[in-house]
């Protein structure tokens, strides 16, 4: 594997951990310390989390399988499918979720936040899967990092409204469920 792809995953590595990190963090501030969270912010939370943790681990997938000497071309087609089939399954479960937090709280979650967090997870999802079936990229890192970098632009998404949008609307200790 060549080195500037090498340096760029555990790069990624390094900013996914960080926002599973921050995550941890913003648990422990305002009225979240006691327990007190609005359904969309737990929904906010988990996303950030699992979809920062998952970043991580899908940097470091090429450079274990390296390790076992596998071809490269099975190695990105491998990772991308494993990828691909995380946020696939992500999606879904936000998409549910969205729903569910629609019904019950209407207006929690702006529109335009969800179409950016939708998009980024259905793009990565077709890139993943195109990247995995040979026909993009012939299963190069390209598409890989593309769909990593998609998906800490979800994660950090989930993270500004978590920490800005309580603070931009005063919520805090409120139960107004406009964002």
């Amino acid at each position: 594997m060549r080195e500037h792809v090498i340096l760029t995953l555990l790069g990624i590595s390094s900013v996914a951990a960080t926002f599973a990190g921050f995550s941890g963090v913003v648990a422990v501030f305002d009225r979240r310390a006691h327990g007190v969270w609005f359904p969309e912010e737990s929904f906010r939370l988990i996303n950030m989390l699992v979809i920062s943790l998952a970043a991580c681990l899908f940097s470091l997938l090429p450079l274990i399988e390296e390790m076992f000497s596998i071809s490269e071309p099975i190695r990105w087609m491998t990772s991308s499918a494993v990828m691909g089939l995380f946020s696939f399954a992500q999606l879904l479960y936000a998409l549910a979720t969205r729903q569910r937090l629609r019904r019950s709280r209407p207006g929690a979650l702006p529109g335009w936040a969800t179409v950016m967090f939708i998009g980024c997870l259905g793009l990565t999802t077709a890139l993943q899967f195109l990247n995995a079936t040979r026909l993009v990229d012939d299963h190069g890192p390209g598409v890989y990092v593309v769909g990593l970098w998609l998906l800490l632009l979800a994660a950090g998404l989930q993270f500004a409204l978590l920490v800005l949008v309580p603070v931009a609307s005063g919520r805090s200790g409120s139960s107004n469920s406009e964002n």
